[in-house]
């Protein structure tokens, strides 16, 4: 009898121990190579790189489902040293976007830039904000270039 219930007494206690234990948190998976720019910042530095490079699929490819297809209208409309069907002397033409200062506000973040181009300075923004869970280009407001658009 006294056998039996140490015995048993020893299992209740392995069982509370076992059972009382917290889980181990979860493993946090490894970011994936090449998946691109995953912050508000990273975005729009990846955007201002990619129009810097006159790579219009590039800037199209971080904005959100609903801009796509307005904004690469819009975008060779506003510069046309992204367009490629403009002539190559557009094309080459200099022109240089850099970075200001990125905002929150409550539906994502507002960066602002600044364009150079033929000797002048005008500046715009950008409306970066989470689209299926991911930081994307979502509005951009740039100044027009040499009085096209």
């Amino acid at each position: 009898m006294v056998i039996t219930g140490m015995v048993l007494g020893g299992a209740g206690t392995l069982t509370y121990f076992v059972i009382s234990r917290p889980d181990p948190p979860p493993a946090t998976p490894p970011a994936a190579a090449g998946t691109g720019p995953t912050s508000p910042e990273s975005i729009a530095k990846a955007v201002i790189d990619r129009l810097n490079a006159k790579d219009l699929d590039g800037v199209i490819e971080l904005t959100c489902a609903q801009g796509k297809s307005t904004g690469r209208r819009e975008l060779m409309k506003a510069v046309p040293h992204l367009d490629p069907a403009s002539p190559a002397t557009t094309r080459a033409k200099p022109i240089a976007f850099e970075l200001g200062q990125l905002s929150k506000f409550p539906d994502g973040y507002v960066a602002s830039f600044t364009v150079r181009f033929d000797g002048a300075e005008q500046d715009g923004t950008m409306r970066i904000q989470l689209s299926a869970d991911k930081w994307t280009l979502c509005g951009l407001d740039s100044p027009r270039i040499g009085g096209v658009g």
